[in-house]
């Protein structure tokens, strides 16, 4: 027997609310995951580059590249940028610096890959080969 009247949606609003909370919740914390992601990007990318700078120098080593970009990282990375990993490759006319990670995960079994490579030419001196 079907119900009519004026009771017959009597708590459906409380079973809608209790299905829609979930998933509001699931998209604030995705939110945020994607927040993490590009804040852990960007510290990336600044830490690249400053890296970047010591490694094109005139005489400077790939070394002292990974040394000033991991220097960069443990003061502005914190846990955002997890299982970091720094490498530079300096040729005659160039310098790369590449810096890998995952961001901090907020949703659990999310952890978003990052992936920086900057490349600038090497500092000369004029009439040194």
């Amino acid at each position: 027997m079907a119900r009519t009247g004026k009771h017959g949606d009597q708590g459906s609003a409380t079973v809608e609310v209790t299905l829609a909370m979930p998933l509001l919740g699931l998209l604030l914390l995705l939110i945020v995951q994607f927040a993490f992601w590009a804040h852990a990007t960007h510290v990336a990318q600044a830490a690249a580059n400053q890296g970047l700078q010591t490694a094109r120098a005139y005489g400077s080593t790939e070394g002292a590249g990974v040394e000033d970009t991991n220097a960069i990282l443990d003061q502005t990375a914190g846990s955002i940028l997890a299982n970091r990993s720094v490498t530079v490759n300096n040729t005659a006319t160039t310098s790369t610096v590449t810096v890998t990670g995952k961001a901090a995960a907020v949703v659990p079994g999310l952890s978003l890959p990052i992936t920086v490579s900057v490349t600038a030419p090497r500092e000369i001196v004029p009439g040194m080969p």
